[in-house]
């Protein structure tokens, strides 16, 4: 089923906001798990969300680069960016995740060896459709 999605984030140190999708999404719920599927707007990179009750894997694919990141809440979890010049194994550490039927949100560090260099907030909102 297609539902409405728009997708913003913000950069927890510099405020800076953006908006990541704001269009029609595949959106079905598995196992207990609401997943969500779309391409952005540069119509090659391909997203993939899964939030269970209590953890989000998100990862993003494209020609050039491949990302994977897992959260759990208030844990420190592993992913990765892959490319063409090889694999960066990342560390991210999740503040804040919500999952609701029309709501999925997350607030997390990237972290380089122990240390933060990085951290955003993302939220999906779902609609049936764009004017609801």
């Amino acid at each position: 089923m297609k539902k409405y999605v728009n997708v913003k984030q913000k950069h927890l140190y510099t405020n800076e906001r953006n908006v990541m999708f704001d269009g029609y999404a595949i959106y079905y719920k598995e196992h207990e798990e609401m997943r969500l599927e779309y391409k952005e707007e540069d119509g090659h990179t391909k997203v993939s969300v899964c939030a269970a009750d209590s953890s989000l894997k998100i990862e993003r694919t494209s020609k050039e680069m491949c990302t994977s990141l897992s959260f759990l809440p208030n844990k420190t979890t592993k992913g990765f960016v892959r490319s063409e010049f090889g694999t960066i194994d990342l560390q991210v550490y999740t503040h804040k995740y919500i999952r609701k039927d029309s709501i999925i949100a997350i607030e997390y560090d990237i972290l380089i060896e122990g240390e933060v260099s990085d951290g955003y907030r993302i939220i999906w909102n779902v609609k049936e459709d764009m004017y609801s």
